[in-house]
This record gives structure tokens, sequence and C-alpha cells, in this order.
């Protein structure tokens, strides 16, 4: 780029940026783009704002549902706090199979070159419901590298990291096998819902970190060992479990429908501050109204 120096740091200067050439407006156009824009980021704040909202109503109903189910039961005191009378605490690990995966060596081209079964990272438990792969291995590789082969409703959490992404959990909808820093949790789904599983686990995302933030050779990551001893409280039926996982996924459908209006808001913003400040539209050519509505009906929900 002309006036640009650097490849590591790239820097330009203020001369350069004197003699930068910006598109003439008259002064009630330069008015009309900065309304415009203004009313534009004051959606994308709405929407935060919604977003922000219905997070926090999440977090209040994960509490509710976790510590007085929805029998209207009397709670009793446990080792992991207030919870339903009938219903009990177990280990994570007696509800089923627990353990991790590996990274084949990219080096070796058995391994990855037209693989066909899916391979995940720990980046794919921000899917939450996990229905694809984006990297795949051989046989050869599952083989040799003792890949495990895990079944669809399995729970998978994050178990390394330094950033956000250790302690996030999604279910698995498709067979997979997973990398080194991925747990898997392969439940007994005649006495665990995938999604309760989840569910329960999103409730302990700052009690995972502590414990993997600790001391000694775990530190920033977290063991299956450790998993396959966490308390668990398992309500008595599989119905309760699947009403809660309900109300639980009508939440997560709210957050993400305000996620995908902000992320479409912020790509019309872009476009719009491009295309207005390089004169191939005007203000008076656009038809705000159903911007003014969108607004509205966010402020009104």
């Amino acid at each position: 780029m002309s006036g640009v120096t650097g490849a590591h740091h790239p820097r330009t200067s203020w001369s350069h940026l004197a003699q930068f050439e910006l598109p003439r407006h008259d002064d009630r156009e330069q008015a009309a783009i900065a309304r415009l824009l203004w009313d534009v980021n004051d959606l994308l704040i709405t929407y935060e704002s919604a977003i922000e909202s219905a997070e926090e109503l999440k977090r209040a109903a994960m509490t509710q549902l976790f510590t007085r189910g929805l029998r209207g039961e009397a709670q009793k005191e446990t080792e992991i706090g207030l919870m339903p009378q009938n219903w009990e605490v177990v280990s994570l690990g007696s509800l089923g199979k627990i353990g991790n995966g590996s990274t084949p060596k990219r080096t070796v081209p058995a391994y990855w070159v037209g693989g066909k079964f899916p391979w995940l990272t720990s980046a794919k438990v921000y899917d939450r419901e996990i229905e694809q792969a984006d990297q795949f291995v051989t046989e050869t590789a599952l083989e040799e590298c003792h890949l495990p082969r895990v079944k669809p409703g399995a729970v998978l959490m994050a178990i390394t990291g330094q950033g956000k992404t250790l302690g996030h959990c999604a279910v698995l909808n498709i067979e997979a096998t997973i990398s080194q820093h991925v747990a898997y949790v392969q439940t007994d789904i005649e006495r665990a819902v995938p999604g309760f599983v989840r569910g329960y686990l999103e409730t302990q995302y700052d009690n995972l970190r502590q414990v993997a933030s600790g001391g000694g050779s775990t530190k920033g990551a977290l063991t299956c060992v450790f998993l396959k001893d966490l308390p668990f409280p398992l309500p008595p039926t599989l119905d309760e479990q699947r009403e809660i996982v309900a109300i639980l996924d009508a939440l997560d459908r709210k957050i993400a429908l305000h996620r995908q209006k902000r992320a479409v808001l912020e790509e019309l913003f872009q476009a719009l501050l491009r295309k207005l400040m390089n004169g191939e539209i005007r203000v008076a050519d656009l038809d705000l109204s159903t911007l003014t509505e969108s607004q509205a009906t966010e402020v009104a929900a």
C-alpha cells in the first residue's frame, strides 16, 4: 500500500495522511451521514445490551434449574450446594466413559492426506452443537495414533488454554475424533441427557477454570482424572432432564438470534460507511424506515 512502511508493524506518517483524498460532501450531507451512522451505532449498542440481558437471564435460569429443579420439591444441602430432595450427587465418570484425543503428526502424510474421518480441535466447542468438522484424518491415523472414535451424543470440553476457550462445552452430533486439547464425556443416554450434562458443566465454567489455573503439572489444563471425579447432580428421570434442556435451548436460541442480528448490522455499518464516504450513495437515496422500525422493536423487546 502506498505510503505504508514496515513489514511486521505497518505504519504511515502524518504527511501521507495529509495528502489523503476524500470525497467532498457539503455540510448538509455530512450532517446526514453523521446522524445515520449514529443511528446504526445506537442500534448496535441496543443489540449488545439485548445479548447481555439474555445471557444474564440464562445464568439466573441455570442457577434455579440446577438447585430447585422443576417439580417444586424440597431442597437438600449437598457437597455441591442445594438441590432437589430426590436428585442425587454422582461422579461424572459414573455416567459413562471420559477420555481425550491426540494430534497426529502433520509431517506424516498418511495421517492427513485423503482423510475422511472428522478430527476436532478445541475451537469447535463454541459451536455448542457440533454438526460438521473442518479437518479430517485417515484410518491409518486412527489406528496408529490411538485416536478415540467418539459417538454422537458425547459432550466435548476444551481442557487446555489460557484464553476463554478452556471449560467451554458442546454436544457432538456426528461421529468424530478429537485433539489432546479436548475431553469427551460419552454418557449412558439412559441415565443422562447430553444437553443436561452440557448445561450443568456450563454452570461450572468459572470453577473449572480456577482448577485449571492451579499450581502443579495441571496448570493451564484440566485432566480426565479430575473430570471423572467431578460431582454431578442427577435428577431421577430423563423427562425432567429433557424439560430443563428445552428451557436452556430456548434461551440459547434467543441469545443466538441477538448475536446474528448484531453481526448483520455490523456488516451493514461497514458497508454504509464505505459507500457513504466514497460518495457511491447519498443518505437521501436510503430507505431508513426499516432501520427505525427494527430499533423500536428491539427496544420494546
